[in-house]
């Protein structure tokens, strides 16, 4: 049989004539797709010879037949398939965050200033933000004590009140989860965080049910309640607040480490029963 070529057969030649892909193949002298790489898979898809074999046999047969093009076809189904997962993955995990007309969604209008640590005394719960400019640039997990420090911050908060020790910052509750690899923002960290923390520092933790009656009488009882939230209410991840009093309209004052302007509001007991994960009276062990 004679050997691929583009030229014309002669008359003596024989009956055989060459494939015209094939004869095509013979005069470059190459296989775009000897090793598998993009620029190669580019020069594959935009090549007409490799598009008349693929009219001609089909994917399959020419997958069969050049490897590294199979190869490149895996890597690109791969690739969607990783690109879907991680779509699906960022509208599932992405925080939550709360609609324009829900009661949770107010607008900062300052950076928060905290409760001096020279007005902190037991039976009062002091303002803290995790934002504060004396602990907020704090490294905290993968982030700073400012951006997801609302566990540490609202622990102090109580920790303040039960104990009236002024020693103990937001920073040192921040160091410590972070000693203790608690600083995620889940829910279940955050109340693992608040257990153990309350152990180690001489707290009691009591669980609580969510419901009007058990908030009103633990308040009303001058006793620190920390209500865990779920996402996408005061906060687009799960957080915490701290609840304070009881005001003339029997709307609750409470006080939250992410915000000062959620802190100068009163609440709703609907509002913040909808939105707990999980309420705790704090007290001294």
């Amino acid at each position: 049989m004679l050997p691929a070529t583009s030229e014309p057969l002669s008359p003596n030649g024989g009956a055989v004539r060459a494939d015209a892909v094939i004869a095509t193949r013979a005069r470059r002298g190459t296989y775009p797709l000897a090793a598998p790489s993009w620029h190669a898979f580019r020069g594959y898809v935009t090549d007409r010879s490799d598009w008349d074999e693929l009219r001609s046999v089909g994917l399959p047969a020419m997958m069969r037949a050049h490897r590294a093009l199979a190869l490149a076809v895996a890597a690109a189904g791969a690739a969607l398939v990783l690109t879907l997962v991680a779509l699906a993955a960022y509208f599932c995990l992405a925080p939550a965050t709360a609609s324009a007309n829900s009661p949770y969604e107010t607008a900062e209008t300052a950076a928060p200033t905290s409760t001096p640590a020279s007005q902190w005394k037991a039976g009062e719960i002091p303002s803290l933000y995790q934002a504060d400019a004396a602990w907020g640039d704090i490294p905290y997990g993968q982030a700073t004590l400012g951006e997801a420090g609302a566990a540490p911050t609202g622990f102090a908060m109580a920790y303040v009140a039960v104990t009236g020790d002024t020693a103990k910052t937001p920073a040192d509750f921040a160091q410590w989860a972070t000693d203790h690899d608690l600083t995620a923002a889940g829910a279940d960290t955050v109340q693992t965080f608040l257990a153990e923390a309350a152990s180690e520092f001489g707290l009691s933790l009591k669980l609580i049910e969510v419901d009007d009656h058990a908030l009103r009488r633990a308040i009303v009882s001058n006793i620190p309640v920390i209500v865990v939230t779920e996402p996408g209410t005061f906060a687009p991840v799960a957080s915490l607040i701290v609840l304070d009093d009881i005001d003339g309209n029997s709307r609750i004052v409470l006080h939250d480490p992410a915000s000062a302007a959620r802190t100068a509001k009163s609440w709703s007991f609907d509002d913040i029963t909808g939105a707990a994960l999980a309420a705790y009276e704090v007290s001294a062990a």
